[in-house]
């Protein structure tokens, strides 16, 4: 007998249970005609779904706690929903709030309030930041001075061991947008920019026209559509920070720290030298990547199957305005991978095409993805500053001399 229906947020669909297990699809389907697994049935819908604690059980039977994700356990989440190649913050379509709200205004549904957050920048650290960036080489790229910004206010930051929700959520906002305004060119400097929104302060850090409203506008849409995607890599890290009571900030750190690297937060930069190589050279560029596909940075995902609504949405609306000579490259490659390969392209291809067709610095896709991660990493660390603490713990397969 299917079990009783239970509210919608409680219930796992089967491809959820088949990532908390580690096993395909068809092995749940097994499970559920074995018995083990009893499924849930909605109204006027075909699709099973579980409950969490009976799937929770069977991994405690089966030993197969964790084993398909290499965690210590599985996470439940009230932030982001991966589903049907749609994504969702707190059950709101992220492509939906990305056509009209503020990053503030995503920033308070993710970490549970129901107003915008206030980022607004500490003036006086500002200056303190602003100096301590001074030591770095000037070549440096904005991710390695987010880092160091964020470490130099955290330091400063008497307070920074209060996680009362109240306190780590007026900290979070002053950190961010005091962070992302000491990345500012000295030209912005005291300008009305500073103090402006995140998406008007993103667009002058990475090399746009602040005053340039429909840039602005595709900044901040790319900001939310990439403020979070539940437990990747980086965000793992976050939690597993705060779940030892890190403060925010070193929790923020540890993210950014996960995040640099060319398999994950600066892949877009990976796909704009794959751009520029198809603007140059477009025949041989796609003779390339569709003989060796793993050459092809910004194209498939490893959870959307047919589509990355955030490329849909970003490329949607870059095609709107206008690629110029962008579009006969950026379409080749697009159509040619899909169709021999079926890889599709992703937010990192959507970054990259959105920095070269607006000339900006050459790592802005991971510096635009890293200031939208800081949003829902404080979400991921609030939350997870709810749980029990330590429960985080990997179990090591001793495999060496005895």
């Amino acid at each position: 007998m299917p079990n009783r229906p239970a509210p919608d947020r409680e219930l796992l669909t089967t491809a959820q249970v088949a990532r908390l297990l580690g096993v395909k699809t068809q092995t749940v389907y097994a499970y559920v005609s074995r018995g083990q697994l009893r499924p849930t049935h909605r109204d006027g819908r075909r699709a099973s779904y579980f409950a969490p604690e009976d799937v929770e059980a069977l991994q405690g039977r089966s030993g197969t706690l964790g084993r398909g994700t290499g965690l210590a356990e599985s996470v439940r989440t009230t932030i982001t929903r991966l589903e049907g190649d749609r994504l969702a913050y707190r059950g709101r379509d992220a492509s939906t709030l990305a056509e009209a709200a503020s990053v503030e205004e995503v920033a308070g549904l993710l970490w549970g309030g129901d107003e915008p957050v206030s980022l607004v920048v500490d003036e006086e650290a500002l200056a303190d930041v602003r100096d301590g960036l001074a030591a770095l080489p000037e070549g440096a790229r904005l991710v390695e001075r987010l880092r160091l910004a964020v470490l130099l206010l955290t330091a400063r930051d008497a307070r920074r061991h209060d996680l009362d929700p109240a306190a780590v959520r007026e900290r979070a906002g002053l950190l961010i947008a005091t962070a992302t305004a000491a990345l500012l060119p000295r030209e912005a400097w005291g300008s009305a920019y500073e103090g402006s929104d995140q998406a008007t302060r993103w667009t002058a850090v990475v090399g746009g026209d602040p005053d340039d409203e429909a840039l602005v506008d595709l900044v901040r849409r790319a900001l939310v559509l990439l403020a979070d995607h539940d437990m990747a890599a980086s965000t793992t890290a976050v939690r597993v920070s705060a779940s030892v009571r890190a403060d925010l900030g070193s929790c923020l750190l540890a993210g950014l720290s996960a995040m640099d690297s060319p398999l994950h937060g600066s892949a877009g930069v990976q796909a704009r030298l794959l751009l520029e190589a198809a603007v140059a050279d477009p025949p041989r560029t796609l003779g390339r990547v569709l003989a060796d596909p793993s050459a092809a940075a910004g194209f498939g995902h490893r959870i959307y199957r047919e589509s990355d609504p955030r490329a849909e949405h970003l490329l949607g609306r870059l095609r709107v305005a206008g690629l110029g000579a962008l579009e006969g490259p950026a379409t080749l490659l697009e159509e040619g991978l899909w169709e021999r390969h079926g890889l599709f392209p992703n937010s990192d291809w959507a970054l990259a095409v959105l920095a070269h067709r607006h000339d900006l610095r050459v790592d802005a896709p991971e510096a635009v993805f890293a200031g939208a991660r800081l949003v829902g990493w404080v979400a991921h660390a609030l939350e997870e500053y709810a749980e029990e603490p330590l429960r985080f713990r990997l179990t090591g397969v001793y495999q060496g001399p005895r």
